[in-house]
């Protein structure tokens, strides 16, 4: 990678971090993680959904630390509800309580800002946005073989 271009990558990333950190230092937000908030986001998409589902999500992970996971969010945090599916016994079905959608809603309303505050900052031209969006489009392709994802998720 072109030094620079490196440099500015990292300089972006860092002042990213800083206004997700201003963010959540002036709201009421627990702290999740960022696996958390994979887990969150998923069951706000998808609905309810058993554990080897939302494991499947994220291919690189065991299910075992998902389920732990699912279980602190549970457990410690409220934010989601856990119970026997009545067809197989053996299945737990997960779903958003109140709080875990709130914090869910909150995570994503937040991010939205900062992605704004982002774009405000770059000013591009309509011509610049297509390009952009092409450049971070065979990105997210990129990233989502590399980390074994499918495509029809």
């Amino acid at each position: 990678m072109v030094p620079d271009l490196e440099k500015a990558i990292h300089e972006i990333n860092s002042r990213m971090r800083l206004l997700k950190t201003l963010q959540e230092d002036s709201s009421n937000v627990e702290d999740l993680t960022e696996r958390d908030i994979m887990i969150l986001g998923l069951l706000s998409e998808q609905g309810r959904m058993n554990v080897s589902q939302i494991s499947s999500a994220e291919p690189n992970v065991s299910d075992s630390t998902i389920s732990t996971n699912i279980t602190k969010l549970w457990r410690d945090k409220k934010m989601v509800s856990k119970t026997v599916s009545p067809e197989n016994q053996r299945t737990t079905i997960v779903e958003l309580t109140d709080k875990g959608r709130k914090a869910i809603e909150l995570v994503n309303q937040q991010r939205a800002e900062r992605f704004k505050t982002l774009l405000r900052a770059i000013e591009m031209t309509d011509d610049e946005k297509e390009v952009f969006t092409r450049v971070l489009t065979r990105a997210i392709t990129f990233l989502d073989k590399h980390l074994g994802k499918s495509n029809n998720e």
